[in-house]
């Protein structure tokens, strides 16, 4: 008996989340390939809960592939959302109770910081706990932001404001101040002994991620010029890139433990207002797990190492 019900909970949970897939894709071939699943068994998988349910949940316009939901197919993903995360809560609970810290910690982090993240924090903190597992999410502040409203994310770790701060439980480490880099064969007549300000930027090519770029177009703006931006990317990895050759100068947000590629000259600009702050946060309405606790706990403690 024991062995039929967890078998049946199994199948349940599997068809919700496939069902989630393949509303998110809009198409079965797509949801069937990211989930490793042959197309006829998922679509059994759906006339399945559609005869359980007794409702019609997905329609297909004729002559196209793609899938749409019906009412009551918009109404049962966000059930199924909703159970999902409950039951993943639920396995993190219940498997923290093992004498072995365990379970599964899901993380997302700005795309900028997401090699220094690693290395910092969760590398150290995997070596302490080999028996916890990790999802990790690379991406923008609102996607981070509606991951942990949605409780499908445990933590998020940031080098820009957050939208809604009232919302989450947060911690703040360390300032990133901006930097100015560039080679030394860029002809912008810039020298690197002396303070940089805002202002000498203005008709200079300047390359610089999302994120760095709305507080320096706003320092800018206060001496009377919008920046000449001719290359702006995710990371600072990609604006740097772009400057090895002498094209332009890269401004870039970097912490105490980031390294420029060598070869490549760095000023800070000084102005009191560039800065990020890396910040860790996490939902103020949803119970850590002992799991996720575990981390903060660990994070805290590495966090405050590091600003001494």
């Amino acid at each position: 008996m024991y062995t039929i019900v967890v078998s049946f909970l199994t199948f349940i949970f599997e068809f919700y989340r496939n069902f989630i897939t393949v509303a998110e894709t809009g198409n079965l071939t797509t949801a069937s390939k990211k989930l490793a699943l042959a197309q006829p068994a998922l679509s059994a998988q759906i006339k399945t809960l559609e005869h359980y349910y007794g409702a019609k949940l997905i329609q297909t316009a004729r002559g196209k592939r793609q899938l749409t939901l019906t009412e009551a197919g918009e109404a049962f993903l966000g059930k199924a959302r909703q159970i999902c995360r409950t039951e993943e809560t639920i396995l993190l609970d219940m498997q923290s109770f093992n004498k072995k810290a365990s379970g599964t910690l899901r993380f997302s982090v700005s795309p900028a910081k997401s090699t220094f993240f690693i290395n910092t924090y969760l590398r150290p903190f995997a070596a302490a706990y080999p028996e916890i597992c990790f999802q990790f999410r690379e991406e923008a502040v609102s996607a981070q932001t509606r991951h942990i409203a949605e409780n499908s994310s445990d933590f998020a770790f940031a080098n820009a404001p957050l939208p809604s701060p009232q919302l989450f439980a947060a911690h703040k480490t360390q300032k990133e101040y901006f930097y100015a880099v560039y080679s030394p064969q860029a002809n912008c007549g810039l020298d690197p002994q002396q303070p940089l300000t805002p202002k000498q930027l203005q008709n200079i090519p300047v390359c610089c991620n999302f994120g760095c770029y709305s507080l320096l177009r706003k320092a800018c703006l206060k001496h009377g010029f919008m920046p000449k931006i001719r290359f702006i990317a995710t990371t600072n990895t990609a604006a740097l890139a772009f400057v090895q050759d002498g094209s332009g100068i890269a401004i870039v947000s970097a912490g105490g433990r980031d390294d420029f590629p060598q070869g490549l000259l760095q000023q800070q600009l000084a102005d009191d207002e560039l800065y990020f702050e890396q910040t860790l946060f996490w939902s103020k309405k949803d119970r850590l797990s002992a799991t996720a606790q575990l981390f903060l706990d660990f994070y805290l403690a590495a966090a405050k190492t590091d600003r001494h």
